[in-house]
């Protein structure tokens, strides 16, 4: 494993890590319009959504193409995500190029989210939660790709 790869594999865990524990703290919480009053409760939430965001930001922009590079199925960092989306399918690393298309929407969800509107938030929270588990899903079958 090149040692650009090992680097942003550590600081993808690191990220990974992080996010795990606002994530922790949201699932054993009761997330409901009174959750917001505590501002260490919206600390949380804003933490979770801003390393989901950035944990998505970093697999799919860099460590994507850096895998298949590695693995050799490329041999430059110029393909469209959908040509790489295809590639990762085809190695059987997503299930389905659709799995990162929904994480992109979410994404795009929370990006326009407003924040006085209670019940729209606590949807987005939700479908955040969901897809910080298949972001590690992903990420977790990218990474044994590589060791293997």
């Amino acid at each position: 494993m090149s040692d650009v790869l090992n680097s942003m594999f550590l600081i993808i865990d690191t990220m990974i890590e992080n996010c795990t524990i606002d994530y922790n703290d949201l699932q054993n919480a009761s997330i409901d319009e009174r959750f917001f009053d505590d501002y260490n409760n919206t600390r949380i939430v804003n933490s979770f959504l801003f390393n989901f965001s950035k944990l998505q930001d970093k697999i799919g922009a860099k460590l994507f193409k850096q895998v298949l590079y590695e693995l050799k199925e490329i041999d430059t960092f110029s393909l469209t995500m959908i040509d790489v989306l295809n590639k990762l399918e085809k190695l059987n690393i997503l299930d389905a190029s659709e799995e990162w298309e929904k994480l992109r929407e979410t994404r795009n969800i929370l990006a326009h989210e407003y924040h006085f509107d209670i019940e729209e938030r606590i949807e987005n929270i939700a479908l955040a939660m969901e897809g910080f588990m298949e972001l590690k899903r992903i990420y977790f079958s990218l990474k044994k790709a590589v060791e293997n």
